[in-house]
């Protein structure tokens, strides 16, 4: 009795706090969440109008282990945006809309929901009460499964969406496309129109012909892009004087995936890619050629062939402003000692980052037999220059470290003898991977050859440092 009355005198304290505290309180929450408090307590019921950032997403409205369709998820969003939206009792400005929601494979099911999404949200727009919006366009049916005629209804239908929702292109800063074919003048145009957009990620999105995406848009917001197994020959960054990030996953085609013009302010590049037998390397300064400022990239090659070509001397001036350079997913089996040659050729590289991809799951199969034969004949650790010291390197960061591979060992020794100012060398062990652990694999045993006790930690160090009087420290995550 006594503990009921203890909870009901906190549960009063609590409901006594003002509307901005509670409103916090929500922000923090989804959307699920918060409609269920209101509908729970008479005191929360006005708040979710009260919101100023809002996040609506569909599959928030889906149970786990529930059996509803997008379908009814979308038509739960749908009545739920025309309730925030439509109430009188709504005076408040919703500063940032975050709207993401999943379109039903019926094609009229979907452009029906799309019109009446984008209705509300423009009559929301020009009332006044929503400021700015970000969207995510996802599809029910799975990227893999869209047919090339899916893809282009899906595209046609986004073109007309965008084409009557004109006050939503004026206030959206960040969207999410995926598994949509486009005509390079659709797409071109759709970003175009977005002259608030800050944030662009397209998702298995193709371009008609496999054709060249140009982005000439002097007057762009756009800070961030990410482009994740899109098939497009070429994007042609010709100008887009604000961006500042470059993510680009898993392109389809030969050669490089990129070109930049008027790109001033870009600073961080992020390429990510498994090669397939029809595609070939590229060299590294003909992509960076127009990326001046550039000081952050990122290299991964998911356990595949090397697909940058060696350039000697010439690297050394693409590069040459580096002060971040990751060169993740090199094959177990490949030797390290080829990537100084890359970190030679950046002086003034502070962060140096190397990941090794160790995973049996992909042995032997089909996925593999579609990429190429696991080579690195191209590069070679003769190509170093043994005199060259890496004066401004501070930070070594280490991925899938082995501790019985003496080339890990042999490696990282290498970079702290030749790096004077090293702080410190970060070693982590290899990503989880369910897939490997269930195999019986020498390559990738089930259980991790990273230092698991301070006993064989003290002893890696005490090798790594070994001959050596340096503050170096070395740190295990």
């Amino acid at each position: 009795m006594q503990s009921n009355s203890i909870q009901s005198y906190d549960q009063g304290r609590f409901n006594q706090l003002p509307d901005h505290i509670l409103l916090s309180i929500l922000e923090r929450v989804d959307m699920r969440t918060v409609l269920r408090t209101s509908v729970l307590s008479t005191r929360w019921k006005h708040l979710p109008l009260l919101l100023s950032d809002v996040d609506l997403d569909a599959d928030e409205f889906i149970h786990q282990n529930s059996s509803m369709s997008a379908d009814e998820a979308m038509a739960v969003l749908v009545k739920l945006m025309s309730s925030l939206f439509g109430s009188p009792r709504s005076e408040s400005i919703i500063k940032k809309l975050n709207l993401r929601f999943c379109l039903p494979t019926d094609l009229e099911t979907s452009l029906d929901y799309l019109f009446n999404i984008g209705e509300l949200v423009c009559n929301a727009i020009d009332s006044g009460k929503v400021k700015s919006v970000e969207l995510a366009i996802t599809t029910e049916k799975r990227s893999v499964d869209c047919t090339s005629s899916d893809m282009l209804l899906h595209a046609k239908s986004l073109v007309e969406f965008f084409n009557i929702s004109r006050s939503l292109s004026c206030c959206l800063t960040k969207l999410l496309l995926c598994t949509a074919r486009f005509s390079e003048q659709d797409l071109h145009q759709l970003i175009i129109s977005c002259d608030q957009l800050q944030h662009l990620t397209l998702y298995y999105c193709e371009l008609r012909d496999s054709s060249t995406l140009k982005l000439d848009m002097p007057n762009s917001k756009l800070r961030f892009v990410e482009l994740n197994s899109c098939y497009v020959k070429t994007v042609e960054f010709l100008c887009l004087p604000k961006l500042e990030q470059l993510y680009c996953d898993s392109w389809r085609l030969s050669g490089a995936p990129l070109s930049f013009g008027v790109v001033p302010c870009l600073e961080e590049l992020r390429l990510v890619c498994a090669t397939s037998r029809i595609q070939s390397g590229f060299k590294l300064t003909d992509l960076l050629h127009g990326t001046a400022n550039v000081q952050d990239i990122a290299l991964d090659f998911q356990g595949e062939v090397i697909w940058i070509t060696p350039e000697g001397k010439k690297l050394r001036s693409a590069l040459n402003k580096i002060t971040k350079l990751f060169l993740h997913g090199i094959y177990v089996k490949f030797d390290l000692l080829w990537t100084l040659v890359l970190l030679e050729s950046a002086p003034s590289v502070k962060v140096f980052g190397v990941k090794v991809w160790n995973h049996a799951c992909d042995e032997g199969t089909e996925n593999r037999k579609q990429l190429s034969e696991r080579r690195n004949d191209l590069w070679d650790a003769a190509q170093l220059d043994g005199s060259i010291h890496y004066l401004q390197l501070e930070r070594l960061e280490f991925g899938g470290f082995n501790q019985i591979i003496r080339e890990h060992l042999d490696f990282i020794r290498a970079i702290i003898e030749r790096a004077p100012n090293l702080k410190s060398v970060i070693l982590e062990d290899r990503d989880p991977c369910e897939d490997c652990e269930a195999m019986d694999n020498p390559i990738y045993p089930s259980i991790s050859m990273f230092p698991q006790n301070n006993d064989e930690k003290i002893t890696i160090v005490k090798q790594l440092k070994a001959g050596m009087n340096r503050p170096v420290e070395i740190i295990f995550c």
